[in-house]
């Protein structure tokens, strides 16, 4: 049955990002045509009906899987979490979109929210919070050690993190910023050289402190680790 409501959407061009699959998804869900608790198509289903590869589908429903607008049963079938969290990425989306932020921005705005993020998560993070960030640093070591640079897992960590902050908006915002930087990290080679593995051993330290509940080693740590994202603001953006 869900399977029909997907029928009125467009073909999506394989060039097209993977966020305009995220927003029509997102879309059926803030137009009250998918509800809560309704399953989400597999992803060979909806790779066929949009005529793209599985890896965009893929990418698309884990990112609404990271904003919690999707979640998983344990059968792993993907179903919808709820409408609420699909209205405010929605809204978060079509303001950032409509704004065009550039790098510097973008970054500037993170930072402040990473901060604070990770304070909250020292604070408040449960174990299953500590074995999430776990397991994300643990496939981030395996990407970094077969000398890939391991974007994807290096945001789930950051991700993991804003959820063991406990605050649905900072989720939601964080989730939206740091995945829409991604585009960004590719076009300015961010992952270049050692910096993931640099990254990985920063992400481990950062870890460390949140398990421990140091708020401030945290937030410091934190800030030296995204302080270096800075560098690579292109000279066109400085002012």
């Amino acid at each position: 049955m869900s399977v029909d409501k997907f029928k009125n959407l467009g073909d999506i061009n394989i060039e097209t990002s993977v966020d305009i699959v995220v927003d029509q998804i997102n879309e059926l869900i803030t137009s009250g045509q998918l509800v809560e608790g309704d399953k989400i198509p597999s992803e060979r289903s909806l790779s066929e009906k949009y005529k793209v590869g599985r890896m965009f589908v893929r990418d698309a429903l884990s990112k609404l899987e990271f904003y919690g607008i999707l979640k998983k049963t344990p059968s792993g079938v993907r179903v919808v979490a709820g409408n609420k969290r699909s209205a405010l990425i929605s809204l978060t989306t079509n303001v950032v979109n409509l704004l065009n932020p550039d790098y510097k921005s973008l970054l500037e705005v993170r930072n402040v929210l990473e901060i604070e993020s990770v304070a909250l998560a020292a604070e408040r993070s449960e174990q299953s919070d500590i074995e999430y960030l776990e397991k994300t640093l643990e496939l981030l070591l395996r990407k970094v050690s077969a000398g890939e640079a391991g974007i994807e897992e290096d945001l789930m960590f950051h991700i993991g993190i804003a959820k063991a902050s406990k605050n649905n908006v900072i989720i939601y915002l964080v989730s939206y910023l740091v995945s829409h930087m991604m585009n960004f990290s590719k076009k300015y080679d961010i992952c270049r050289d050692s910096r993931p593995l640099k990254a990985y051993n920063e992400h481990v330290v950062i870890l460390e402190h949140i398990k421990n509940g140091d708020v401030e080693r945290a937030k410091h740590t934190m800030r030296e680790h995204l302080s270096t994202l800075f560098d690579f603001i292109p000279e066109s953006e400085i002012k």
